[in-house]
């Protein structure tokens, strides 16, 4: 499965060295080495001539800024040990922080995944746990390799092999029991070779960016390569080449034996509905991890699914700003961004219809990561008008247990980072608490601030509120909606602002319908207000107009 990158985190630092090799190429001609059996990203024809989607780009990255490329593929561990020595100039490879020790790292093009291969009968492999105590084959000196050796030893039967398609030989052969390879090759391979009883046993694993490496004494290639991806991602030309490369038209010829391409794009297709079915697994209750089978979704649900990776890949997922008040200056604050879906046949489909899905295929990392890049720039925009506002970005505190993620959100972030308020949401158990410690103890020196969601409604508000040491707390629209009639949601919500008053906590509350809940809303105390009564979310060009009328609701409307 690929996904192409929308964040823009690097390796190590590229500042300028003061001891800078000369290239190994002439001064207008790079080197490219590579995998020379790595279909479709990079490999030799039957003609021997270096194709794929990572060669095609790098031409597309690097030719119009006056440079040529001589491509030297061959086997994956002397790639390494070329770039290592300064012999290549560039390497297309997953991202990893034993590789980022050895080299310097692009912006990332894409996120792809691995998956565990194994016979039609073979128990399924949930994580890479479930691998202890068998035999797994996998590519020498590839970041499978790296992963499983990295566990402790004794724990997974390494078997390795020159190239990724003969890990899943192997297991064809007996040699192992699975294979975990990059997701695209394996299915490739499988379909190539007619190995129709070697299929995925598991959920997309090892997310990782991939980027064009170069020698950690070559940091001056970096700006050269990242302005070029840039533009490739601005004007399309990244998509359409790796559409070219997998699904285009005409014939890959590999080795000897050609693949038509029309049957190498039904193959991606199933594969990548296969994916998005074992992801939902993966995340849905029960499954297969106790033993029955619950109903999956059906063939329209992974469509959608599909077409909101696309959606996110190629930026057209869209948002609504919910504006925020303050009740004591009657002043805008910022905004909350809330996610919005233009579907090509479906036209507008609320966050209902697809959100939860995404959370159970695991996508909402992804999401949270696209949102935060979007509230971003509205903030830098609102800096260029002179204008100092908030925006929140809700994110599962699960997520955060992601160091990826956390990552991509700093740099996505840069200085505007006191701008940003993520809203963590509790609706569920915090399964890794440790983790998202750590996340929160990161992003803070960046200025990046939290705000408990729904509070009242999780599995732990209390605890949530004391572990994560949060900047506001969000009083959930179920206490609001009923407030004027129930003295207990009454004796709750003053108690809540009390509570977080002396625990120095904003508290907003969300779901005002009405001017009375409101005055009730600002007697007790409360800082903040959203909701229908006040704006509806609107897009960015209203919520500039309303910005331009200054002050909120009129004052007396809620005190009368």
């Amino acid at each position: 499965m690929v996904l192409f990158a929308l964040a823009v985190p690097t390796g190590p630092s590229a500042a300028a060295s003061p001891d800078i090799a000369p290239a190994p190429g002439s001064p207008q001609t790079l080197v490219v080495g590579g995998d020379r059996n790595y279909p479709p990203f990079q490999y030799l024809d039957e003609h021997d001539e270096a194709r794929g989607f990572d060669i095609e780009l790098l031409r597309a990255v690097l030719e119009p800024q006056g440079l040529s490329l001589r491509v030297e593929l061959g086997e994956w561990d002397n790639a390494l040990d070329r770039l290592d020595r300064g012999e290549v100039d560039v390497v297309p490879m997953f991202m990893s922080t034993e590789r980022a020790a050895r080299f310097r790292f692009s912006k990332p093009y894409m996120l792809r995944y691995h998956v565990v291969f194994g016979h039609r009968d073979s128990a399924l492999v949930p994580s890479l746990q479930a691998l202890v105590g068998h035999r797994v084959a996998v590519q020498r000196a590839g970041l499978a390799a790296e992963t499983l050796h990295a566990m402790p030893p004794g724990t997974v039967d390494i078997v390795e092999v020159d190239i990724e398609s003969d890990a899943l030989a192997a297991v064809d052969r007996g040699d192992a029991e699975y294979a975990l390879v990059p997701t695209g090759i394996g299915l490739y391979a499988t379909a190539r070779a007619g190995m129709s009883d070697i299929i995925a046993l598991g959920p997309p694993l090892l997310e990782r960016q991939y980027v064009f490496a170069v020698p950690r004494n070559r940091p001056d290639l970096l700006p050269i390569i990242d302005a070029g991806l840039d533009r490739v991602r601005a004007t399309g030309e990244r998509e359409r080449l790796y559409v070219a490369a997998t699904v285009g038209q005409g014939a890959v010829d590999v080795g000897s034996t050609p693949t038509s391409i029309p049957a190498m794009a039904a193959t991606i297709l199933l594969v990548a509905l296969l994916l998005a079915a074992l992801a939902w697994w993966r995340f849905s209750s029960g499954g297969f991890l106790r033993g029955h089978r619950r109903p999956g979704p059906d063939p329209a649900e992974l469509a959608l699914l599909s077409e909101l990776r696309e959606a996110i890949a190629t930026g057209q997922l869209g948002y609504a700003l919910q504006p925020k008040l303050d009740l004591r200056s009657r002043r805008w604050t910022g905004a909350e961004l809330l996610v919005r879906w233009q579907h090509p046949r479906h036209g507008a489909l609320a966050p209902a219809d697809f959100v939860p899905m995404a959370e159970r295929a695991g996508m909402i990392g992804e999401m949270t990561l696209y949102m935060v890049e979007r509230a971003i720039g509205l903030c830098r925009q609102w800096r260029d008008q002179g204008r100092t506002l908030s925006i929140a970005v809700n994110v599962s505190a699960n997520d955060l247990a992601a160091p990826e993620l956390v990552g991509a959100i700093i740099t996505a972030s840069g200085d505007l980072g006191s701008q940003l308020l993520l809203e963590l949401t509790e609706t569920d158990v915090m399964r890794e608490p440790d983790k998202v410690v750590e996340a929160v103890a990161r992003l803070r020196p960046c200025g990046i601030r939290f705000s408990i969601d729904d509070f009242g409604t999780g599995h732990s508000s209390l605890s949530s509120l004391r572990l994560l040491e949060a900047d506001e707390l969000k009083i959930d629209r179920s206490f609001v909606t009923r407030l004027l009639q129930s003295p207990s949601d009454q004796a709750i919500v003053r108690s809540t602002i009390r509570l977080a008053h002396e625990l120095g906590v904003h508290v907003t509350a969300e779901g005002i319908e009405d001017d009375l809940t409101l005055a009730w809303l600002a007697k007790a105390g409360c800082d903040a207000a959203q909701g229908f009564a006040l704006a509806q979310p609107m897009g960015p060009e209203d919520f500039a107009l309303l910005l331009d009328r200054g002050a909120g609701p009129d004052q007396s409307r809620a005190s009368s």
